[in-house]
């Protein structure tokens, strides 16, 4: 089967980017995803994470990124055209560094995407074309300016015998499409995770995650090996008649 294979081909791609140097960083990075479904057509999301660095290379050069790096939300409405294209947008909020009063950093972020799924075969496979509307904080001017890109990611999902164990893995890739940026090819999500489908708790998902960031024109890279648990849920408010 192709498609799992071009999975792992993504995957292993993301951690191949030539740098000049590299830092790398450990940690853990919880998740909680909801939905709920509104009507046939429409559903909204809400969509946190933290990330948490636990273990970290340093130097007298590079910003601190110990302990709770990043804080994200994430807020969003789909319609879906029909079971397989949709369509969202949403809203982010975003801070580096939460509880450092000196060194945070503020970003408010629009989105809008599109998704298109598939099914071959057992597996579900994920394409996903985002575009990112940016302000972010400079603390050293208090200006945000705007910035923008492209964000690409393919994924499947695979079923593990029954249906409440499955596979999923994607590879996000992301590129910066705004004048004057120093990379284009500027930063890149893996992820494979095993999922528990539960009756009343809804769905834990458990697996390695990594993300790299290209820090300047040198290729200089930011990495960061994370341990991801999310806990997802989902709710139909949609009527049922009786």
């Amino acid at each position: 089967m192709k498609v799992p294979s071009l999975v792992i081909v993504c995957i292993l791609f993301a951690g191949g980017v030539a740098s000049a140097q590299n830092l790398n960083h450990f940690g853990v990075f919880p998740v909680i995803d909801h939905s709920g479904l509104l009507s046939d057509k429409w559903n909204y999301s809400l969509y946190y994470f933290g990330a948490f660095n636990l273990v970290n290379d340093k130097t007298s050069e590079s910003p601190d990124m110990s302990g709770f790096f990043i804080f994200y939300s994430e807020t969003a409405m789909t319609y879906s055209l029909n079971k397989n294209l949709s369509f969202t947008g949403a809203y982010v909020y975003e801070r580096q560094r939460p509880l450092d009063k000196d060194y945070y950093r503020n970003e408010n972020r629009f989105y809008i995407q599109t998704m298109l799924k598939s099914n071959i075969g057992k597996f579900e496979l994920r394409n996903r074309l985002r575009y990112d509307g940016r302000f972010i904080q400079d603390r050293e001017t208090n200006e945000t300016p705007y910035t923008s890109r492209l964000r690409y990611l393919i994924g499947v999902t695979v079923p593990l015998g029954s249906e409440k164990f499955y596979f999923n893995a994607s590879n996000e890739m992301f590129f910066n499409t705004y004048n004057d940026a120093e990379v284009v090819y500027g930063e890149n999500w893996a992820y494979a995770g095993v999922g528990l489908r539960t009756k009343k708790a809804g769905t834990f998902e458990l697996g390695p995650f990594y993300m790299f960031w290209v820090a300047n024109k040198e290729r200089d890279l930011f990495n960061f090996y994370y341990i991801q648990l999310s806990w997802i849920t989902k709710v139909d408010f949609r009527k049922t008649d009786l």
